[in-house]
């Protein structure tokens, strides 16, 4: 594999810290796995003793099959290569025994919390997501600052506040009762225990002698203090980052973590690579200029080797709908004359709620599109369904899970008895399944009812013998005898939505069966760990999938980080849409650039932007300005297609 020169230092640098600031398309990948190789077969470090973490378990995938082309199968079993957190999940299932949790804990995901959550709130606040929202963020910060519930009542000062706080401390009592942990815990509870156990953190220390991170630009503070723990002993590590591509500070990321990492190891070493080897030489220049306006602790500028390219070309539409019409005419031209697929034509937009316009032009004019969607393949509710009944088998304790499966499909357990449940559980301090098993319940509940719950128990209890003996077949057999397809086609009665789910059901099914058997990249697993890997997956997961039909792509900016594609559209170049309103409310018009700045350099060839004079919200037409952005670029390199004077001063 041909590296170029700071390709090459990159990949010799193993000792000490190091920081690789890579560029958009600068091959940060291709360094990562040829360090990995050079480590393994010229340093002599045993593939077991390297760690590389990702952001996602796709990342993670395209690493081991880019290293099975040097390494051997051993070597790549051996390694650590996985997500933040599963790595976190790692150390605390290896170290349980220095925590205060039962080994068979479940996990807990976003939207189970956001109902549970909504529960908590019924009567206070009501139908409010906006504030459950709010709530979600605070609990996430507050872990990621390792601050406890009790911490923060005694903080808490304004009523909200206060409110809150409660929440938590409710929130943590409801997931340790439950043996559950959140998508939080698996980072938070692993830095503490290494921070506060010397013993534990010098077995991680010695286990992990070389750790290698991507995205590290997009790092929360519980992540960094994970990386300093593991590190420390002998800071052997590389981060590969770039902090013009910090896009997620709304989700905990801070961007801030490249810049003290010179503070805590002062020996730092820092490599630029900066050139890229995707797009022409004209979208770099204006990407440079326009990026050059945020501070910056380091200076870098991408180049390319490719030809310069045609003009940057700014479409004006009078409304929405005409610059839906002039980018799906452009789309039809460049298609024509340059022989693009549609599949490398992409319209990227700040939210969600721009596609409609544009799917309602694509569709009058016959162009097939396919629009990127972040909801996950696991927050369906028959995949939720089957996997409430894995959780319930790996840990009976999961009253979310209980509570979800007991009626679906129906048992004839009736809202009234399920609310004594609850009730009676939290009086007796037990899980509903221990409560279920108890014959205490038989003084609330009616004979009949009673019957049908000791039924239910003891089927769990079946199947859950069923997982030991005959994994393979646990799925089918759940399937079968719960007569599940016979129920959705009851439930759902629409041809289409019946065939979805059953698709739904099928695909779940075979990736289970192929997870119980393994593969070239993956060990055979057991239920518990399918369980956790199909919850991170969730959790973790929010990516595109794989382009394959030749359709025009649709996706948020957010979306589009990672990929490339030949012609791109950048739509809704206003000021008040990119930058939001709400971000030159809150005085955070960096990030937003840096979110402008990502969607440039996803174009390799044909780069359009599109604004529309006015455009409607909430039933008002609204007059707005270009983005302040379109002013920050070069304009010799630009063609506006109007002769919209360039005047206006933000």
């Amino acid at each position: 594999m041909s590296l170029n020169f700071a390709q090459k230092n990159a990949v010799k640098l193993v000792t000490g810290p190091c920081l690789i600031l890579a560029g958009a398309g600068s091959g940060k990948t291709k360094v990562i796995v040829n360090k990995i190789i050079h480590l393994i077969k010229c340093c002599k470090h045993k593939s077991k003793n390297i760690a590389a973490v990702t952001f996602t378990n796709k990342a993670a995938h395209e690493m081991k099959v880019r290293l099975s082309k040097n390494l051997n199968f051993l070597e790549i079993q051996e390694m650590i290569i996985s997500t933040f957190h599963a790595l976190g999940l790692r150390i605390i299932k290896e170290e349980i025994n220095s925590l205060k949790l039962n080994s068979n804990f479940s996990l807990f995901d976003g939207k189970d919390q956001e109902k549970l959550l909504k529960k908590f709130f019924n009567g206070i606040i009501k139908n409010n997501r906006k504030t459950i929202k709010q709530l979600m963020f605070a609990i996430s910060l507050w872990k990621n600052q390792f601050l406890s519930p009790c911490q923060v009542q005694s903080l808490a000062q304004t009523e909200t506040e206060k409110i809150f706080a409660d929440f938590y401390k409710k929130y943590e009592f409801y997931l340790r009762d439950s043996n559950m942990l959140d998508f939080d815990d698996l980072i938070c509870i692993p830095t503490l225990l290494l921070k506060n156990n010397q013993t534990v953190r010098n077995r991680w220390q010695k286990k992990i002698s070389y750790l290698l991170v991507d995205e590290y630009q997009d790092t929360n503070n519980s992540q960094y203090e994970f990386i300093k723990m593991i590190t420390t002993a002998n800071s052997n590590f590389t981060l590969v980052g770039d902090d013009d591509q910090s896009i997620y500070s709304w989700r905990g990321a801070q961007p801030q973590n490249i810049f003290i990492l010179k503070k805590d190891f002062p020996t730092l070493k820092t490599i630029k690579m900066e050139h890229n080897y995707r797009s022409y030489g004209r979208i770099l220049k204006i990407a440079n200029s326009l990026i050059a306006n945020n501070v910056h602790f380091f200076e870098k500028k991408l180049f390319s080797k490719l030809k310069y390219g045609n003009l940057i070309k700014i479409i004006v539409g009078d409304n929405e709908e005409n610059e839906a019409e002039k980018i799906v005419e452009k789309i039809i031209y460049q298609r024509s004359k340059n022989c693009i697929k549609y599949k490398e034509c992409a319209i990227l937009y700040r939210g969600n709620h721009q596609s409609r316009i544009l799917e309602k032009i694509l569709i009058k004019k016959n162009i097939p599109y396919n629009i990127s969607k972040t909801s996950s393949f696991f927050y369906r509710p028959e995949i939720k369904d089957l996997l409430s009944y894995l959780r319930i088998i790996v840990n009976p304790n999961d009253n979310y899970a209980f509570m979800r499966i007991i009626n679906t499909p129906s048992r004839q357990i009736g809202l009234t008895t399920l609310s004594k449940l609850e009730k009676f559980s939290i009086l007796k301090n037990k899980s509903l399944f221990q409560l279920s098993e108890n014959i205490e319940i038989e003084s609330f509940l009616k004979k009949n009812t009673v019957n049908k719950i000791k039924k239910f128990i003891l089927w769990i209890k079946k199947i859950t013998k069923l997982s030991h003996t005959n994994p393979l077949y646990l799925l089918n057999y759940i399937i079968s005898d719960i007569k599940y397809e016979e129920w959705l086609i009851k439930k759902l009665k629409e041809k289409n939505k019946i065939q979805n789910s059953i698709n739904n059901v099928y695909t779940f099914n075979q990736w289970f069966k192929s997870m119980i058997k393994g593969n070239d990249f993956d060990k055979p697993m057991n239920i518990s760990q399918i369980v956790t890997r199909m919850t991170l997956q969730d959790l973790i997961e929010k990516n595109p999938k794989q382009i394959n039909d030749d359709q025009v792509q649709l996706m948020t900016l957010h979306s589009s980080k990672g990929l490339e594609f030949s012609l791109v559209f950048m739509i809704g170049m206003n000021e008040g849409i990119l930058p939001s309103y709400k971000s030159i409310n809150e005085n955070k018009i960096e990030e937003e650039r840096r979110l402008t700045y990502v969607g440039i350099t996803r174009a390799k060839k044909h780069l359009f932007f599109t604004y529309c004079r006015k455009f409607s919200q909430y039933g008002q037409i609204l007059y707005t300005e270009p983005s302040r952005f379109l002013f920050e670029l070069p304009q010799e390199d630009l063609c506006w297609e109007s002769n919209f004077k360039i005047n206006k001063k933000y």
